[in-house]
């Protein structure tokens, strides 16, 4: 059994909620929520952690929502090709929206948009950059997350994954959503807190590398009250 399946009455035990947002209002929620604060700081962390001169010329956003970090995301490559892979229909096309709004008609670069589940997902080439935000969450059976990373890189990929960290605590949890979402919809208010009762913690992601024989590859870092980072080590 693994760690985050136990019953464990000195820590909240992990509960899975929907894979997917398909609800419109629960998507039109989280596509106009007030993430700028939280998704700044994610991105200079993934910038901090890139190697030097690192241009890719394939990018995967993997579970890339209404695309808000996907449009933080864009500029930094301008001229890499981007797949943009989300369960959700409606997520995707907000994503798409929001993408063709920020750059225009023209460009150098191609962006395909997939809406696919990752369960499902079989690239057809490797990705030099793969990039995921608060997907990990969503996905009941982690594994699976793990499992799409590793068929979409090679060797000499990047690999970038930030998520929500599970609180000790229920009351942690409420504490978290008041801090951070108090003037959010209710709808969001839930979602977020549904999420963090859905993450993961920081030893249980340990685990997960150590089984799949990616640990010696991958660093795991704590970089806020409620965010993990998971990233290629320098080499």
């Amino acid at each position: 059994m693994k760690r985050w399946e136990q019953t464990n009455l000195q820590a909240l035990v992990r509960i899975p909620e929907p894979e997917l947002m398909v609800e419109p209002n629960q998507v039109d929620s989280y596509a106009n929520a007030g993430f700028e604060t939280a998704h700044s700081m994610i991105i200079k962390h993934f910038q901090n952690r890139l190697p030097l001169k690192f241009s890719p010329r394939s990018v995967l956003d993997l579970g890339c929502g209404p695309g808000d970090m996907s449009s933080r995301l864009f500029p930094l490559f301008p001229n890499a090709n981007f797949t943009y892979l989300d369960g959700s229909k409606l997520m995707l096309n907000y994503c798409q929206k929001r993408l063709f709004a920020l750059i225009g008609e023209k460009r150098n670069n191609k962006l395909f948009f997939k809406n696919e589940l990752i369960q499902d997902f079989v690239p057809e080439s490797s990705f030099e950059l793969v990039f995921s935000n608060s997907l990990l969450h969503h996905i009941h059976n982690p594994f699976e997350f793990w499992s799409a990373i590793q068929r979409s890189i090679e060797d000499d990929s990047f690999i970038f994954v930030c998520d929500l960290l599970r609180p000790s605590s229920i009351s942690e949890a409420y504490q978290l959503v008041e801090r951070y979402a108090k003037d959010e919809p209710e709808v969001l208010k839930t979602d977020f807190l549904n999420s963090l009762f859905a993450a993961f913690r920081i030893e249980e992601v340990t685990d997960m590398l150590v089984s799949i024989r990616m640990s010696h590859k991958l660093n795991v870092e704590m970089i806020s009250d409620r965010h993990w980072i998971c990233y290629s080590k320098p080499k």
